[in-house]
């Protein structure tokens, strides 16, 4: 489902501004209410229903280029199950007809280069990998957008790196030797290598007449079902070390040439296919408020919330409301996501920020998540550390008091891990039907009366 910021949330920024200056809480729209409130009140016992639910398609494709992270890889979670994650995508010329002369030119080999995007690889990188490099069947489209349930038909195998082991935080120099990043260098047939270089000059005058001869690439990654395995990550729209560049040399001076086709610029996507079988998380799906939940990115896992009686809380004003969660999960290899969000539906497929997050990240969305919370962080409960999540819903929950028309639907928000289908994260958490630390909504309000 896409993520986008309604029209209104402009308004909405403007109406909060005031509301956040307040160095003391204060209740939401005081100005707007009489002058008799009372103290605030607190209560930590407001019914929540949580419900594992698998996730709709995410938009996956990227046709302006401004991703940052492509997941491609194979994880064996004894938690969560089997995902895989494969690339399609197309590549573009540097420049058009670069002048490839059979005559006067000769051949030599042609390499993938990719950058890792560190930050969004889970997994363990110290098992084995096999990457392997396909040519696809059909046409991707350049313009059309593609969701983490699309595919395409892949042909022969074009390209492979046998059994190595990923190095994403060992960076090296490329093109340049002033600057180094990591990234990983797979040879490509020279088959593939040969049918580029000797394309015809109609073919090589625009990209469009390029992609259709090039019809595009399928990239996969496996540990050879290793427990865990890993999700490695790329950063393709880095022209600096993501690209394919063929080799050639003149035949009559010998001198060495080479070519460039880049990832950025064009469109790609990821598919996303995950197997539950018999997994607690699997299990865990369509149970309300049971002892553990689930939650996952890329087209994995989401929690619905619901607060059925949050509506019987008559006339007060939120000050501060936050759902708390706490990590019931020690694995030391798939740790817990980094950054959880609340997100609400508009319309029938189209999934939103709440207000709350909205509110945080700013007009631009560029102003982080601090203001809205949703990273683990420990806490010391009665003398036990706990790693904990505390998600902002003050201003959507003041939404559902106010609401008097029984619609459920308007009483229900969605936990996600963000960014949803560029990391791999997952996390394991108590439900409120938990008799260890159980999900709970802590409310402060002032009544009004």
């Amino acid at each position: 489902m896409k993520q986008k910021m309604p029209a209104y949330a402009v308004l909405l920024m403007a109406a909060l501004a005031f509301w956040a200056a307040c160095t003391k809480p204060s209740p939401f729209g005081s100005d707007l209410l009489s002058d008799d409130l009372a103290d605030y009140a607190y209560t930590d016992t407001a019914t929540v229903w949580c419900t594992v639910e698998l996730e709709d398609s995410v938009l996956t494709s990227d046709p302006s280029s401004t991703a940052s992270s492509f997941l491609c890889g194979e994880l064996v979670d004894p938690a969560f199950g089997k995902t895989n994650a494969e690339i399609f995508t197309l590549l573009h010329m540097d420049f058009p007809e670069p002048g490839f002369d059979s005559l006067k030119h000769q051949f030599d080999s042609i390499v993938l280069y990719m950058r890792y995007a560190p930050s969004s690889i889970y997994g363990d990188t110290l098992l084995p990998q096999t990457l392997r490099v396909y040519r696809l069947n059909e046409l991707l489209d350049d313009e059309n957008s593609y969701y983490s349930n699309s595919t395409l038909s892949a042909g022969a195998e074009i390209g492979r790196l046998e059994s190595f082991l990923p190095k994403p935080n060992t960076p090296d120099s490329l093109i340049v030797t002033t600057s180094k990043a990591p990234y990983v260098r797979i040879p490509l047939s020279d088959d593939f290598g040969k049918e580029l270089f000797h394309l015809d000059t109609t073919t090589l005058e625009t990209d469009t007449s390029f992609y259709k001869a090039l019809r595009g690439l399928k990239i996969v990654a496996s540990s050879g079902g290793a427990n865990p395995g890993a999700m490695l990550a790329f950063n393709l729209n880095d022209e600096a070390y993501s690209r394919v560049r063929l080799y050639y040399h003149d035949i009559a001076d010998t001198t060495l040439r080479h070519f460039d086709f880049f990832f950025a610029g064009s469109n790609k996507f990821v598919h996303f296919d995950h197997d539950y079988s018999g997994t607690p998380a699997g299990q865990a799906v369509g149970q309300v408020s049971g002892d553990l939940m689930y939650l996952q990115a890329m087209q994995g896992l989401r929690i619905k919330v619901e607060f059925p009686y949050i509506d019987k809380f008559d006339n007060i004003a939120v000050n501060k409301a936050q759902l708390v969660l706490t990590n019931a999960d020690n694995n030391s290899v798939l740790t817990p996501a980094n950054q959880l969000v609340f997100t609400e539906v508009r319309g029938d497929t189209t999934s939103v920020f709440t207000s709350d997050v909205l509110y945080a990240i700013g007009p631009a969305l560029n102003q982080g998540f601090s203001r809205f919370g949703g990273n683990p962080e420990m806490e010391n409960v009665n003398g036990t550390l706990v790693e904990r999540y505390r998600l902002t819903l003050t201003q959507r929950l003041q939404d559902m008091v106010d609401d008097t028309s029984g619609d459920l639907k308007k009483k229900t928000v969605y936990i996600n891990v963000t960014p949803q289908s560029r990391v791999a994260q997952r996390s394991i958490m108590y439900a409120p039907g938990s008799a260890t630390f159980p999900a709970k909504l802590e409310l402060k309000y002032t009544r009004v009366q």
